[in-house]
Order: C-alpha cells, then sequence, then structure tokens
C-alpha cells in the first residue's frame, strides 16, 4: 500500500509558506519642508482608508502605528530593500507594502500624493498596521498584515482529541476516494510511535518543509524502524497549518490517501504530535504514524515508504 502523500496547509490558499508581498511605491515633490509628527501621518492614513480617495472604496478599517513597522520605514530609508527590511527587524509579515513621498513640505502635499497615486495600496482591506519615518524633506510609510500566531495546544490534550476522533471515523464504513472501507477495530495510542512522529514534526517545522522524507533522507518506515518498533505495517500522514485536533483529522479524512491509513485494519497503534514554527507560514506541522506490532499481526500488512 503507498503512503499518503498529499500536503496539507490548510487556512490559507497557499500550501507553500506564503512569500512576503513587497512592493515600494516612489512620489517626488519639490517644495519646502515643514514639521509632520509620526501621530499625523498614522491619521493622515486613517483618513483616506475612513473617507476613501479618487474613486476607491474606503477600507472602512483604520490600520495600527506599530513600532517594528516603524523600525521597517527607517531601513527603508537606508536604501534597503522592504523585504530585506522586514527580515531584519523581524516583524512576522504575511503581506506588507511601502509608500515613499519625496521633497513633501507639508501634510496636504503628502495628503493629496497619496490620495492621487497610492489610494488603492493605502485602502488595501488585507492591512492591519502601520509604520511611519520621516526625514527632513522624505516620508516612508510602511502598510502591513502580520501571520497569525501559532496556536496554543497542550500535546496530551491534542494527542488524546486526535486518537477520539480516529477511532470515531474506524468505527463507521466510509469511502475514501474510491476505495470503500469496512468499520475497523479502534487503534490504541503508542508511546514509541508519538516519539517518531513529534520527531517528524520538529524536523519539517525547522526546515519549513512539508514532506514524507526526512532531511536526513529517511523515509517513513525507517523512521519507525530506528525507534525500535518491529512492525508488520507501518503509514504515516503528515500535514500542516491546521491549528487544531479536529481539523487536521478533517483534513486528513477528506484526503483519499490520508484516508486509506486512517482506516486501513491491518493497523492496531497510533502516534501523533504536532510542531510549531512561530516565524513561519504554516506555523504548525503535523505527524501521524500507524503500525502493527510484528507479534499481534496474523496477516501481513505491507509497509507504507
Amino acid at each position: 500500500m503507498r503512503t499518503a502523500r498529499t500536503a496539507f496547509a490548510f487556512g490559507s490558499a497557499r500550501r507553500r509558506p506564503a512569500c512576503i508581498v513587497a512592493r515600494t511605491l516612489v512620489v517626488a515633490a519639490t517644495l519646502a519642508i515643514a514639521p509632520l509628527a509620526r501621530a499625523d501621518l498614522v491619521t493622515m492614513v486613517n483618513a483616506m482608508r475612513t473617507q476613501g480617495c479618487t474613486g476607491q472604496p474606503a477600507s472602512g478599517a483604520p490600520v495600527r502605528p506599530n513600532n517594528a513597522l516603524d523600525d521597517v520605514a527607517h531601513e527603508l530609508s537606508r536604501s534597503n530593500r522592504l523585504s530585506d527590511a522586514i527580515e531584519r527587524v523581524g516583524y512576522p509579515a504575511q503581506s506588507s507594502t511601502s509608500l515613499h513621498v519625496k521633497g513633501a513640505p507639508n501634510e496636504d502635499t503628502i495628503r493629496r500624493e497619496l490620495a492621487a497615486r497610492y489610494c488603492a495600496a493605502v485602502n488595501d482591506p488585507k492591512f492591519a498596521e502601520v509604520g511611519v519615518f520621516r526625514s527632513r524633506d522624505e516620508v516612508w510609510i510602511v502598510l502591513a498584515a502580520r501571520r497569525p500566531a501559532p496556536p496554543h495546544l497542550e500535546a496530551a490534550a491534542v494527542a488524546a482529541r486526535v486518537l477520539e476522533l480516529v477511532n470515531a471515523a474506524r468505527a463507521e464504513a466510509r469511502k475514501c476516494g474510491t476505495q470503500r472501507f469496512d468499520a475497523a477495530p479502534p487503534v490504541t495510542p503508542s508511546g514509541t510511535l508519538t516519539e517518531v512522529a513529534s520527531l517528524h514534526s520538529r524536523d519539517m517545522a525547522e526546515h519549513r518543509s512539508l514532506d514524507h522524507r526526512g532531511s536526513d533522507g529517511s523515509a517513513p518506515a525507517e523512521r519507525v524502524t530506528r525507534s525500535g518498533y518491529s512492525w508488520r505495517g507501518t503509514g504515516e500522514n503528515v500535514a500542516a497549518g491546521q491549528r487544531d485536533a479536529d481539523a487536521v483529522v478533517a483534513a486528513w479524512l477528506e484526503s483519499p490517501g490520508h484516508c486509506v491509513n486512517i482506516m486501513e485494519p491491518g493497523f492496531t497503534e497510533m502516534g501523533v504530535a504536532f510542531a510549531l514554527a512561530p516565524l513561519a507560514d504554516p506555523s504548525i506541522y503535523w505527524t501521524q504514524v500507524f503500525a502493527a506490532p510484528r507479534a499481534e499481526v496474523a496477516t501481513e500488512v505491507r509497509p507504507r515508504p
């Protein structure tokens, strides 16, 4: 039987980590300079987001000032690219854009230039935070949306919930794609398989890679073998992005290959674990390992490489 190979990262359409959306918009003006405080610039941006401009509908939601994005804007004043500035500061951006107004003498000039040229960017509803920096006759404005924070999960509670959901699924006949399965006996938790699952989840999170093959080149069956577990059959499901046990089991059951592993009647034990990648998107990686101990299996269940 083949191991499930479908890679999940639900909760966002990309099932590879999303690249930072980075665009720098530049405007030039030539007049004398007047003081303009950070709060004034933020107020200006939010007024445009409330009122709309140049035929662009208002986003309806103000952006919050953010000190880290102020630092990003400062980095831009040093000729850094937006993506490099965000990485240097460590802001967890999922998407971002920057506006650069040069030679701006006063608030009215900046507002007119932003409204005339960059109203769509200012009113983009996906942005929730703003940072600004002004040096002499130049202003940099950064708008961004941050990646969702990793969920707060208790490993033991999550494992118990996954086991409950898996056994509820096995208790009923179901189709996995075109393959039909009768109800199967419940699986029991295995500490050894849980550790195998945990090591692989941490490996995927560390390398930001959703894959059955480990960073050392190992296949799922190899990892079970080197744990000391003596098996007659084993299988593995992986996923990324699901924020809790219910979501990840639902995702596995919707995928024919993963569903087959869950419903395989020859498997008698299971381990499951997740690992967090706080600064990545996706920010959580899952591994589920099934097996049948050699001494307990009367008929062979072929390994899923």
